[in-house]
């Protein structure tokens, strides 16, 4: 069953807001920050099992959509007996649920629009907002766009890229090259496609299986391939390089800011409209039995369809088939060893030795687990076969139980390497854990010394959106046509990684040598690098001028990102600057990717 952290956009494009003092609770807020943001929970009501009726006349696929609205504060929404809407309490009453409708309204020019309507489950009345911002609980049917509400998806902390499932077919969607004569739809002549998505992945393995979204106005999004393209309505992937029109007065991704209406003190008219994507790229969200459904312009859905289950719009009427779930996709890597500058791999068994010259997604593709508590891996392969100790020290991946497989601690040294520490003991202190050594014949085994230095290259990671710990907006552009960098995008600008070797510039063969890596954001299709005061602009056009970096991944869902050449830090100022410093390994900057 989903859930999410979302912000609630009304009619008078203003966003519900739990203030931080006093639990007042308004629909003021013109742009989405912390305050604005909201946690949907499930909370079904506590109905008897095999159909029996609970008394609201609910039936069982309707109650999946009874949820809860938790501030940021920790506090739930919910209507008290006087009808009054409050939001003090951090235990959830019966006055807190809510089960979503969907609606459907148009303008004057005959355009309709998704809205979710949410109606309380206790008084029988639906959340709305007055002229002045306060909120009610007053309609008992959404009649006007007071009732009405566009939903602001809001990226979860360390998981911007998903994995997208299918609820009817049970499968994963991915990106697919296909032939251009495949690609002739409604007897239309084919055009040249590079990518499809197809919903035919039973593990989500790989950078094609994962996605993000984008948000627009009107509460339309964009989904997007981890290489930043677009899914069209047919299911083909294209480009797109608008350019986002941001504020960064007010923290919000500029397309959204117009919805609120203030564009640097603009009407919405006067805004930029050049970002957006095309009308086939668009689609809204809906809510149905505790799943999401993607809705096109022509108020058609996604689904898989065809033999080669194609993902595209096709049905105006919501199954299983047209239902997903966002998935939290673990980091996959490959590990190219510094003695021999060859892969780590299993193609020959179970053993793991570094003799291969190329990656392949089957044989040097490794999963990590992130242990939480003990702050160590478990490293896997796509077979689901963990790390663990074989014969006469050696290393193998043969053991089908996550507890009896080794963990492991990545320790990353000044030339961009890592070297990896490993013990059967979860809590065993770093000073009795061993090292991953190495044989001539390339073999893995444990030692004490001389431990192999790897580079680690993110396998399903190739963009990033990056998040500090810390904030809660993510990097992206300051304003059109600008390179500057600001910290606090509502959403993402995402920034593709080109690994490169120190000697030359970026090559995109994956199975080249590396020693590190540009940034490159597709937004204005220019590298990162380093300006005045140390501070990090995207505005070089080459890589030649480009400063190369190293990640350091430190925690399931973080890095750390340092100079290549000097081993500064990128760092978030206390004033939401973006530079590189020169502080200690464990004073750097912790990053959601």
């Amino acid at each position: 069953m989903w859930s999410g952290t979302v912000g609630l956009v009304n009619g008078q494009h203003k966003y519900l807001t739990a203030e931080t003092f006093g639990y007042k609770i308004n629909a003021n807020g013109v742009a989405l920050k912390k305050k604005q943001q909201w946690s949907i929970e499930p909370f079904p009501l506590n109905s008897a099992s095999n159909g029996a009726s609970n008394g609201n006349g609910l039936d069982e696929l309707a109650e999946l959509e009874i949820v809860a609205l938790k501030s940021h504060l920790g506090c739930y929404l919910e209507v008290d007996n006087f009808g009054n809407v409050i939001c003090e309490n951090k235990e959830r009453s019966e006055g807190a649920r809510f089960i979503i409708n969907i609606c459907v309204m148009s303008n004057e020019k005959g355009v309709s629009s998704i809205y979710w309507a949410f109606r309380n489950i206790s008084r029988g009345y639906y959340l709305g907002a007055t002229g002045d911002g306060m909120t009610c609980c007053v309609a008992k049917q959404p009649q006007s766009r007071a009732e009405l509400w566009h939903v602001h998806l809001v990226p979860a902390r360390g998981a911007t890229m998903f994995a997208l499932k299918s609820v009817g077919r049970k499968r994963y969607a991915r990106t697919q090259a296909v032939e251009s004569s495949q690609n002739g739809t409604n007897n239309k002549p084919s055009e040249p496609v590079e990518e499809q998505v197809q919903v035919d992945a039973t593990t989500p393995w790989g950078s094609e299986t994962l996605f993000q979204f984008k948000y627009y106005e009107s509460g339309r999004y964009a989904l997007l391939t981890s290489t930043c393209k677009y899914l069209t309505s047919e299911g083909n992937c294209i480009e797109f390089k608008g350019i986002s029109s941001t504020n960064g007065s007010n923290g919000s991704n500029g397309v959204a800011a117009k919805i609120a209406g203030f564009t640097n003190g603009s009407s919405p008219a006067a805004s930029n409209t050049s970002a957006l994507p095309p009308a086939e790229c668009l689609f809204t969200i809906e809510y149905h039995g505790g799943f999401i459904a993607f809705r096109d312009i022509n108020g058609r859905y996604l689904a898989g369809t065809g033999r080669s289950s194609v993902l595209r719009t096709r049905s105006n009427n919501v199954s299983r088939d047209e239902l997903f779930t966002f998935e939290e996709a673990p980091i996959q890597i490959a590990l190219r060893a510094g003695f021999n500058n060859k892969w780590v791999s299993v193609k020959q068994g179970v053993d793991l030795s570094a003799n291969q010259n190329e990656i392949t997604t089957q044989f040097e593709t490794f999963q990590l687990q992130y242990d939480k508590g003990n702050d160590t891996w478990h490293i896997l392969t796509k077979d689901g076969n963990y790390w663990a100790l074989g014969a006469a020290s050696t290393i193998q991946a043969s053991s089908r139980d996550e507890k009896s497989g080794l963990h492991f601690k990545l320790k990353w040294n000044d030339d961009g390497t890592c070297s990896i520490l490993l013990s059967s003991d979860p809590g065993a202190s770093e000073d009795d854990m061993k090292w991953i050594c190495n044989r001539k014949s390339g073999q893995l085994c444990i030692g004490t010394s001389d431990p192999v230095k790897f580079y680690l290259m993110f396998r399903n990671r190739t963009s990033l959106n990056l998040r500090s710990i810390s904030a809660s907006g993510f990097i992206g552009l300051k304003g059109p046509g600008s390179g500057k960098l600001e910290s606090s995008k509502t959403s993402p600008d995402s920034i593709k990684v080109e690994y490169c070797s120190a000697e030359g510039v970026g090559d995109s063969d994956d199975d080249a040598p590396f020693s590190c890596c540009f940034f490159k954001m597709p937004v204005n299709n220019k590298y990162w690098s380093i300006v005045d005061a140390g501070s990090v602009a995207c505005d070089s056009s080459s890589p030649t001028c480009a400063q190369r970096w190293v990640m350091e991944l430190r925690t399931g869902s973080c890095i750390a990102i340092r100079a290549y050449e000097t081993g500064s830090y990128l760092t978030l100022t206390g004033q939401g600057a973006i530079q590189v410093s020169n502080v200690a390994s464990k004073d750097a900057t912790l990053w959601e990717f």
